[in-house]
């Protein structure tokens, strides 16, 4: 039978083996009834039941014996499926439980199951109430979109934040189990977002100000070169300088027990490697009770959940500013980790793509700023320079020099533009054409010897890209060294002046010459037209500033027998400054970074 509707969305069988679980464990049943309400069950049987376990454990009775008393006692027992549908019921649970131990971690799952179907159904009802209401004669819209936003604040309460983690939390547990101390009676500050947002690194501050707020940063560099410690001692560094200061660290790699090992062997100086193995001195121990005394007022939030989507990151501080909990800084390690929920597949370079963009739209919405990591692609190891550059991070793309791109109308060629020259663009007509740059738009171009292939289409358009270079096929963007036979490009036409985009068929791809290419850089969110097909030029013009990270070894020579090495830092991009360059020192047995003494110059250009 084929019913109109389909069923609400529903969890039944979790909620079964819940109350089973309950039924064989009632000791833990305060773990879940802040977590779980009447309300949240579908079956009418299910929430009967729990309303009795409810009523039996406010009278500190909760058995299984003063259970079945209370329903037989007031005639509900039969009506539920008696005594036989409640062993049923712990059977059923048994089979999933395997010993005690496990009992905490698989509530706190099926609590997930039964929360996010009660939510969908929330979601139905209310979104059926306000299409009910647009249907009311009469009524006006102020009194319609004031009943939709109350239905949708009242939807934001049923979902829970997942910040669990923070200092006092973490430091807490982290003092009990070294020394098994408590910590009582301290006091948190008001958290002021109302100041500039220092790096605390001397030639950093000196080059950018201050991170401005609403701007996404980029630290980039090859695995295992400090990124992460770069970061958290800039963390530290901005709640060190204000304490009322807010940072919330998504961590998608670290956890939480991690995170504050680095935070605790930056303040206190102490090896990290002694903290991770508990093996302090006097001296030691006493600088980390230090540590941690002014750690723990610093309000810094931490969510190590895996696998985050972007999704979840942009719900959660949406929220939690909504909540009037103003956040100075937001961290997130790292990109290539972050998932993305859509219903239909791309490729991971234009979820990437897809991100960055979502991340800029959120540092501007928040009005803070957002340093994402990232990491660096393998071209860096095969140059002898080994100073990164822009098109080393991934996603990124050039165009050979004897392609023309599309300025001021007139198709201008690349040769004819000297490296790192500056041209202004600005639209003068913009009728007929594809809605891709803005007036007064600089381009910069940087100019880069690459591998180049030949892509011919079936019109003969013949268009030479390197092989990471992206162009939009059925209004997605693709990457060339993805791209197979019968592959297609979308074309710009101009026709019965209007926009459109068409599919035309790769006919072959091979490889070329190698050739000078040239690497574009602009100021503003835009693509280019070249040879009337509109290509993508990276995802770095999401960042407002590019910061690359990289460890030079003519600087370490001499540095062999120290216990720090210099790490070199190049800006490679800063959209409202200048660029430049400067070392720190990085102690690896405290991952701290420090600033070089003033006689070592920093270098800027614009």
């Amino acid at each position: 039978m084929k019913y109109k509707y389909s069923l609400l969305p529903q969890n039944y069988l979790a909620e079964e083996i819940l109350l089973g679980i309950v039924f064989i464990y009632p000791q833990i049943f305060y773990n879940i009834n802040n977590s779980i309400r009447i309300e949240y069950f579908f079956l009418e049987n299910n929430k009967i039941i729990y309303t009795y376990i409810i009523n039996v454990y406010k009278k500190n009775k909760l058995n299984l014996n003063n259970l079945l008393y209370a329903l037989s006692s007031e005639n509900i027992l039969y009506k539920i499926g008696g005594i036989d549908h409640i062993l049923d019921l712990m059977k059923q649970s048994q089979i999933f439980i395997t010993s005690f131990f496990d009992v905490n971690l698989y509530i706190q799952e099926i609590i997930k199951l039964i929360q996010y179907s009660y939510i969908k159904r929330i979601m139905i009802q209310y979104g059926h109430n306000i299409i009910r209401l647009a249907y009311i004669p009469k009524i006006s819209h102020h009194k319609i979109y004031n009943k939709a936003s109350y239905y949708l604040n009242k939807s934001e309460e049923k979902i829970s934040i997942r910040f669990k983690y923070t200092f006092k939390s973490l430091i807490s547990d982290f003092l009990l189990k070294i020394n098994d101390k408590h910590i009582q009676n301290y006091t948190k500050k008001d958290p002021k977002s109302n100041f500039l947002v220092k790096s605390g690194f001397t030639e950093l501050d000196n080059i950018i100000t201050s991170i401005p707020k609403g701007d996404l940063l980029v630290v980039a560099g090859r695995p295992s070169t400090g990124k992460t410690s770069f970061v958290i001692n800039l963390a530290y560094n901005v709640v060190f300088c204000n304490k009322s200061a807010t940072i919330c660290i998504f961590s998608l790699e670290m956890s939480t027990k991690q995170i504050l090992e680095k935070f605790i062997a930056i303040s206190s100086k102490v090896p990290i490697k002694n903290i991770k193995i508990k093996n302090l001195n006097n001296n030691q121990w006493k600088k980390i009770i230090q540590s941690c005394y002014e750690l723990i007022n610093m309000n810094v939030y931490i969510d190590d959940q895996a696998n985050m989507s972007i999704d979840y990151i942009e719900y959660t501080t949406r929220l939690l500013k909504k909540e009037n909990k103003e956040f100075n800084l937001i961290i997130i390690d790292y990109l290539q980790l972050i998932q993305i929920d859509l219903f239909y597949k791309i490729s991971r370079q234009q979820e990437l793509s897809y991100i960055t963009r979502k991340l800029k739209l959120l540092a501007q919405y928040l009005k803070i700023p957002i340093i994402i990591l990232s990491q660096l692609n393998r071209n860096i190891e095969s140059r002898t320079s080994k100073i990164p550059i822009l098109s080393d991070l991934k996603e990124s793309g050039c165009m050979e020099e004897n392609e023309k791109i599309q300025i001021d109308n007139n198709n201008v060629q690349l040769l004819s533009l000297k490296s790192n020259k500056t041209v202004l663009h600005t639209e003068k007509n913009t009728e007929n054409k594809l809605n891709t740059n803005q007036n007064n738009v600089k381009i910069k171009i940087i100019v880069l010897l690459e591998n180049l292939f030949l892509y011919n289409t079936k019109k003969l358009r013949n268009l030479s890209l390197t092989d990471n270079h992206k162009y939009t096929r059925s209004y997605l963007w693709i990457k060339n060294n993805l791209t197979l036979d019968n592959y297609y490009c979308n074309a710009y036409l101009k026709k019965c002046k209007k926009k459109r985009l068409y599919n035309k068929p790769i006919k072959n791809i091979f490889f070329s010459k190698k050739s000078k290419s040239y690497d574009l850089y602009t100021e503003t969110y835009c693509n280019f037209i070249c040879k009337k097909i509109l290509l993508h030029n990276s995802i770095e013009q999401d960042a407002d500033i590019v910061m690359m990270l990289y460890k030079d070894n003519e600087s370490n020579k001499q540095k062999i027998a120290e216990k720090y090495t210099i790490l070199d830092f190049t800006l490679s991009k800063n959209r409202n400054g200048s660029t430049g360059s400067f070392q720190l020192f990085f102690f690896p047995d405290t991952t701290l970074f420090k600033n070089i003494e003033k006689e070592k110059t920093i270098t800027t250009y614009k």
